[in-house]
């Protein structure tokens, strides 16, 4: 093997299971990663995936070249984190993920405040509702909504949380009287989230016995625009629904506890001057507007 280059293909690969997902991560065409994948096989004259139905399996020899692979990939990490917890001073790169939500909300405010205290210091925004990989350095930040940060992380609790029911307010006017006078009768129609699990939300189902499901949404601005175009009651955190005029929370439902933000980094990188200045910067940013998050 001349280029080790190639190395990063093949991992890429064995991660992603075929060559269309492990394009998509090396941000280059498939038929390049197909390329580079069937010259490396011809010059080692073996061949280092099956390509199976369910996708590229390694082969006993694969196996071999995915082990180096990661096993160079740990040393090129740990290089690039020693190098950058070296760097002190307050410029450079600064990439910080999050899901789009939070940019939308405040991050994306908080980044814009940021620069313009720290011009030197160039900021990349990465929406990813994933969570990408602090370790293999795909973000040196991420801000991210959790009970459980994880303890291999070092990171600032930004804020807790509340989330509430909510309904447009012409949903309300339309089924004002049945929720009001008729709770064990009233069929109102709910809004979910994929991974709540199934069926309607306890909360909902001990107040109205016979509510049910109109939509489930895998994402939480589908969720959104679902309850304010009246298809039904929703759960949303409260930084969401409190703002909003075309919403109202439903009646006789208190906020009760969602999941904390934090803001998160690579422990060995906590001392480089820009992620430290952001990760205190942001942190308290969320902290002063915390009543937003809590619904208080």
């Amino acid at each position: 093997m001349d280029n080790w280059d190639d190395l990063k293909f093949v991992l890429a690969i064995a991660n992603a299971g075929n060559v269309t997902k492990a394009a998509k991560g090396l941000g280059v065409t498939h038929s390049t990663v197909s390329r580079r994948l069937a010259a490396l096989e011809d010059r080692m004259a073996t061949r280092l995936f099956e390509r199976l139905p369910e996708g590229f399996v390694p082969t006993a020899a694969g196996e071999e070249a995915v082990a180096a692979a990661k096993r160079m990939e740990a040393e090129v990490l740990a290089l690039d984190t020693r190098i950058t917890a070296q760097d002190a001073e307050l410029e450079g790169p600064l990439r910080v993920t999050a899901a789009q939500l939070l940019f939308q909300v405040q991050l994306a405010e908080i980044m814009q405040q940021f620069a313009e205290r720290h011009p030197r210091i160039e900021l990349q925004m990465i929406a990813a509702n994933e969570k990408l990989s602090l370790h293999r350095r795909e973000a040196d930040i991420a801000v991210r909504v959790t009970d459980n940060p994880g303890e291999t992380l070092f990171g600032r609790l930004a804020t807790g949380q509340n989330r509430c029911y909510y309904m447009s307010r012409s949903f309300a006017r339309k089924h004002r009287q049945v929720m009001e006078t008729q709770h064990g009768a009233a069929s109102l129609p709910c809004v979910t989230f994929k991974w709540w699990g199934q069926g309607v939300p306890k909360e909902i189902r001990s107040r109205y016995p016979s509510a049910f499901i109109s939509l489930v949404a895998d994402d939480m601005i589908a969720l959104l625009a679902a309850v304010k175009a009246g298809m039904g009651i929703g759960r949303l955190p409260c930084f969401l629904g409190d703002p909003d005029p075309d919403l109202v929370r439903l009646p006789g439902m208190e906020p009760a506890r969602y999941l904390d933000i934090w803001v998160l980094t690579h422990p060995d990188l906590k001392n480089v001057a820009r992620i430290r200045s952001f990760l205190r910067f942001a942190a308290d940013a969320f902290k002063e507007r915390s009543g937003l998050y809590m619904g208080t």
